[in-house]
C-alpha cells in the first residue's frame, strides 16, 4: 500500500474556490452600484422637495389677489416675468420643471398644487408635489 502526500490543494480546489469568491464578489459590487443609484435618488428627492418648498413660500408671500397671475396655471417654469428657477436659485436637476396648478381660480379658499418632474442620470422621469390652500 502507498502512502499520498495529502499536504496541499488540488487544481478543482483551487478553481471552485476561485469561482465561489468571483460570484460572492459579483453580488457584492452588485449591491454596492445599487446602495449609489438609490442615494443619487434620494439626493434628487431632496433637492426637488427643497425646490418645491421655495416656490410654495413664495406663493403663499404673495397677495391672494396676485397669486394667480404671479403663478398663472399649468405653465412650466412660470411667466417669464417671474421664472420659476430664479425662485429656487437655478435649477439643478436633470430636465426639472415647476409648475402650479389650481382645482378652480375663481374659489376661495383657493387650492394650489406645485409639482416638480425631473429625470435621474439614466433619463427615468420622476416627480413629486405639494398642495396647500390659500384664502383671502
Amino acid at each position: 500500500m502507498m502512502l499520498r502526500n495529502t499536504k496541499g490543494m488540488t487544481l478543482v480546489e483551487v478553481l471552485v474556490a476561485t469561482l465561489v469568491f468571483t460570484m460572492a464578489l459579483g453580488a457584492l459590487l452588485s449591491s454596492i452600484l445599487t446602495i449609489l443609484y438609490f442615494i443619487d435618488i434620494s439626493k434628487a428627492q431632496t433637492i426637488a422637495i427643497t425646490d418645491l418648498r421655495n416656490v410654495m413660500e413664495r406663493i403663499r408671500a404673495t397677495p391672494f389677489a396676485n397669486t394667480v397671475s404671479s403663478f398663472p396655471d399649468n405653465i412650466a417654469d412660470g411667466p417669464l416675468g417671474n421664472p420659476y428657477q430664479t425662485i429656487v436659485g437655478g435649477y439643478t436637476l436633470n430636465n426639472e420643471h415647476i409648475r402650479a396648478t389650481y382645482a378652480n381660480t375663481h374659489s376661495d379658499p383657493l387650492e394650489i398644487k406645485v409639482t416638480l418632474t425631473w429625470q435621474d442620470k439614466r433619463g427615468r422621469p420622476y416627480n413629486t408635489a405639494i398642495s396647500t390652500f390659500k384664502t383671502r
